[in-house]
Order: structure tokens, then C-alpha cells, then sequence
């Protein structure tokens, strides 16, 4: 009678931590250390350099894989060296571009902490899947154009997009987006990188394009990001205001309710899904006082249910899971 009792203790004990993220890892054996890149600060050396060809060509031989992608697809100066060189001194003479560059260096001047939680992160994703690779982590300066940059074995952030909510410049750049300006501070870097990390490692390969498939691949993620980030705020794992995310908490069940008497739970409509679950101001199907992406909300707690109905489920099972469905229903999602 009393084993009988531990174990229903027990698990009522496992249930309950469930609420935040925190299956076990011995990470003490795994060699792992990031050191980050910092393309961003190589590149604006440039700006002082008596040998403008020369140094670009040192430049993109240091970052063989990068500087290519950069030059071509992020400040969108072309990959011809002769263009790139005639658009340099523009360029480092332009105000804007200097102040962002200016600003972005002095915010990231110090990463050694940022690279302390990357590395045990990583540390926690090679113990959980193995079989992954680490990739070469890059800062560089976007001109706002992109929050994260993705290559092979590289993960690049544009720094320049996590200065805060209220720096001056995003106003300037993005009034009628301030919904997407509130992510854009220092404390969301590293669940980016981790996050987008992830997506990487494990591509959405879902069969069928339905609403429930893609809350369902959604929530893993933002469940993973939350094992590899154990001590990080689910807020801003989330990437929502700490009363978005309580707006969240409290409404929980009257937002499962509007998606199974609306029957979207199974929808394909494409633009139903993004309603549910991409960038906005409020999700479309749930009230105005809703954040956006509340659908990747749900998903996350029905990923979170599960896990936590169905201990002996491993990480690497749960990603390699394509069952949405099923995963719903042994989750006894209900809230």
C-alpha cells in the first residue's frame, strides 16, 4: 500500500513541475563551448582599413560560408567584388547605417554571457539528440532587414534587431508594426538562436497541412526551446509581454473552446492557419485582447500535456513524431 502511494505522489509530483520544462540532463561529459563570431564587429573594421581590397578578401576568406550570404542576400550589396568594393565607402559614410552599427556594437560589446548560456544550451542539445550538429554562431548587423540569417552549420543573428523595444530607430522603420518591435530586445537572442536551431534540425515534414499539424510542430519547438533553455522565462521563449502571456494563461480554455466549436482544429484553409498562428497584432479567431500567434500557444501546451502524461517519451521521440493527432489525444488535453 505504501509503494502504491509513493508512486501516485510521485507522479502527481512529475505532473505538477510538468508546468515548466525540466527533464534531466548530465551534460558534464559533453564538450561543447561557443564562441561567437563576431562577423559584425570584422566587417565594420573595415571602415578604417588603408587596404579596402585586401581586408574585404581576408574578410571573406574568414568567412568562407557567410560573407557570400551576407554581402548577397542580407544588406543586399550583390557577391560581385568589384560592386561590393564601390559600395563600402557609401556606405560606411552613411549616418543611418553608421549610428545602427555604432549602437549595435556598444549593446553586444560584452557576449561572454550570452555564450556561457549558448554553450550549455548546446550542451543539453547534443545530450538530448546526439546525432546534431553545432553550428558556428555569427553576429552580424542586418540593417533591420532580418532578426536571424540560417546556413549550413551556421546560424547568423542581425544584432541590430534585439536593441530594445524602445529604440529609436524601429519607430522610425516600423510604426505600424509595433507588435513585432516587442521581441526585439537583448533577453530573446539566445531562445532565437536555439529555437531556429531546432527548426533546422528538424524541418517541418508534416503530411497534411492542417491547423492541428502545425500548433502541433509549433508547440514541439517551443517545448524543445524550453528544455535546452531550462531557467528561461517561457514569456519570452514565447516571445510575448509578461500580461500577454497571463491574458494567455487565463483564457486558455475559452480559446480551445472557439477551436473546436469553430471545427478550425482541422482545417487546411492556408490563411485560417496564419490567422492562428503567425505575426500579429491579435489572433483573428479569438478576440481582439488576444496576443497573435496564441495558436502556437495551445499547441505548446498540448505538446506540454503530453510529455508530461507520457514520461517515457524521450526529446527525440517527440520530434520525430508525426502524428499530430495522436499526440493530441494521449496528451488528455482538456484545460
Amino acid at each position: 500500500m505504501k509503494k502504491i502511494i509513493l508512486f501516485i505522489a510521485i507522479s502527481f509530483l512529475a505532473f505538477a513541475c510538468g508546468q515548466k520544462t525540466s527533464r534531466k540532463a548530465d551534460v558534464s561529459n559533453i564538450d561543447v563551448e561557443i564562441k561567437i563570431s563576431r562577423f559584425d564587429k570584422d566587417f565594420w573594421a573595415l571602415k578604417n582599413s588603408k587596404n579596402l581590397g585586401a581586408d574585404l578578401d581576408k574578410l571573406f576568406k574568414k568567412y568562407p560560408k557567410f560573407a557570400p550570404i551576407y554581402f548577397g542576400g542580407v544588406v543586399y550589396f550583390g557577391q560581385n567584388r568589384d560592386t561590393i568594393l564601390s559600395i563600402l565607402p557609401k556606405f560606411f559614410a552613411d549616418s543611418v547605417a553608421s549610428h545602427l552599427y555604432t549602437d549595435a556594437l556598444n549593446k553586444f560589446s560584452d557576449v561572454s554571457r550570452i555564450e556561457r548560456q549558448l554553450t550549455e544550451a548546446f550542451k543539453r542539445g547534443k545530450y538530448f539528440f546526439p546525432q546534431t550538429t553545432v553550428p558556428q554562431i555569427i553576429m552580424c548587423v542586418s540593417l533591420l532587414n532580418q532578426n536571424m540569417i540560417v546556413a549550413d552549420s551556421i546560424v547568423a543573428a542581425g544584432i541590430d534587431k534585439y536593441l530594445g523595444a524602445d529604440y529609436p530607430l524601429y519607430a522610425q522603420n516600423t510604426e505600424n508594426y509595433k507588435y513585432l518591435i516587442q521581441n526585439w530586445i537583448p533577453q530573446k537572442l539566445v531562445s532565437d538562436y536555439i529555437s531556429v536551431w531546432l527548426q533546422t534540425e528538424f524541418p517541418y515534414e508534416e503530411q497534411q497541412e492542417r491547423l492541428l499539424d502545425e500548433m502541433i510542430y509549433k508547440g514541439k519547438i517551443l517545448y524543445l526551446t524550453s528544455l535546452l533553455l531550462p531557467d528561461e522565462d517561457e514569456n519570452i521563449i514565447m516571445g510575448y509581454m509578461k500580461e500577454q502571456w497571463q491574458w494567455c494563461k487565463e483564457n486558455e480554455k475559452p480559446m480551445w473552446q472557439t477551436l473546436i466549436a469553430d471545427q478550425h482544429l482541422f482545417s487546411g484553409e492556408y490563411i485560417l492557419i496564419i490567422k492562428y498562428l503567425n505575426e500579429s497584432p491579435f489572433t483573428q479567431p479569438f478576440t481582439q485582447k488576444s496576443p497573435g500567434r496564441a495558436g502556437q500557444y495551445i499547441g505548446w501546451q498540448i505538446v506540454k500535456a503530453y510529455m508530461d502524461r507520457n514520461q517515457g517519451v524521450t526529446p527525440m521521440e517527440l520530434i520525430s513524431n508525426p502524428n499530430a493527432q495522436q499526440i493530441l489525444e494521449q496528451s488528455g488535453y482538456n484545460p
